[in-house]
């Protein structure tokens, strides 16, 4: 299953499916024992919600009849909608130690910098400082159409 990035839109085989509601909840526990947060909900095949991991950011859409009983959860993917590729400028994908520190320093604190570092190389880290970096990578992506691997 597929999700559109920024719109939401759920990629079903009967068609896209535009979301009802984007209210953020907590609503369970990922695998990894991460929060997981709620994007989007879908009137589809009953109900469905579109889930985030607030620790490994794993996308899931979790199933439910009409009367709220859950079915199953599916793991989603996560797509850019065919009109907003940029074809001239392609985003490059990058570790945070290869990004100039002009550019990382722009968008984020020193806290955050030296705890996404100290991650991308195993040593111990400040999760809150994590955190609220993983929160700007989209603004550092459109602002420089560079991508940081988490």
């Amino acid at each position: 299953m597929q999700i559109v990035k920024g719109s939401f839109t759920l990629l079903a085989k009967d068609g896209p499916i535009e979301p009802i509601s984007l209210q953020r909840y907590s609503i369970g526990f990922c695998h990894c024992g991460g929060e997981l947060v709620s994007r989007a909900y879908f009137p589809w095949m009953g109900w469905a919600v579109a889930a985030a991991c607030s620790d490994c950011h794993r996308l899931i859409l979790l199933e439910y009849g009409t009367d709220w009983t859950w079915r199953k959860d599916t793991a989603l993917e996560e797509v850019v909608d065919p009109g907003d590729v940029d074809t001239q400028h392609p985003v490059e994908v990058v570790p945070v130690s290869a990004v100039p520190m002009e550019q990382l320093q722009s968008v984020f604190t020193r806290a955050e910098i030296r705890d996404l570092l100290a991650l991308q190389e195993g040593r111990p880290y400040v999760r809150q400082n994590v955190y609220r970096a993983r929160a700007k990578f989209e603004l550092f992506e459109r602002l420089f159409r560079i991508r940081i691997k988490p």
